[in-house]
């Protein structure tokens, strides 16, 4: 049974589920799932007490959540030598224009090129507007970038956008993936 390692980062709460729900397909699958808030009050993880790492970490401002960049950057070492994966959560997938595409691939190798880590896939899903968590500031910006995805706008009511099938074929293919020791 493989040990996997789920980091993840989180600013409205959306990449905790985005986790929680990866976490269960690898259970599913046989493997025993630790899942870890980054820079939250558990103790710091070790990649080295497994045999795989994910790394989920939500887009916010063109950049992923501090405490995520600092794990990675430190333990960047341990993570290339074993099989590891980083998971990208950003709505501006659902805009589907080759701009938004490009915006997103150097923002995600801007990471990994400051970091050091070389996972062994890097993924993309679209998370979600939870609008009644945002104050009116950030509810009038999400609702214009999400004006500019050609996705909801009603800000009386919240929204999912990830695609929890193509979620769990990630697990699937990631645990594939993983050398038991």
């Amino acid at each position: 049974m493989p040990r996997i390692l789920i980091l993840y980062g989180t600013t409205d709460g959306h990449t905790a589920k985005i986790a929680e729900a990866l976490a269960k397909t690898l259970r599913e699958e046989g493997a025993e799932v630790s899942v870890v808030e980054a820079g939250g009050r558990a103790s710091v993880p070790r990649p080295e007490d497994y045999e795989g790492v994910i790394v989920a970490a939500s887009v916010h401002l063109s950049a992923y959540q501090r405490p995520v960049r600092r794990w990675v950057t430190s333990h960047a070492t341990a993570l290339n030598g074993r099989t590891s994966a980083f998971l990208s959560v950003c709505l501006g997938v659902l805009e589907h224009r080759a701009e938004t595409d490009r915006e997103l691939a150097a923002i995600i190798a801007q990471f990994l090129g400051r970091t050091g880590w070389r996972p062994t896939l890097a993924h993309t899903v679209a998370g979600a507007l939870p609008y009644s968590r945002y104050n009116w500031p950030k509810r009038w910006v999400m609702r214009r970038i999400a004006s500019k995805a050609g996705v909801d706008t009603d800000w009386r009511r919240d929204y999912e956008y990830t695609d929890w099938e193509d979620l769990k074929a990630l697990g699937r293919e990631f645990l594939g993936l993983v050398t038991p020791r």
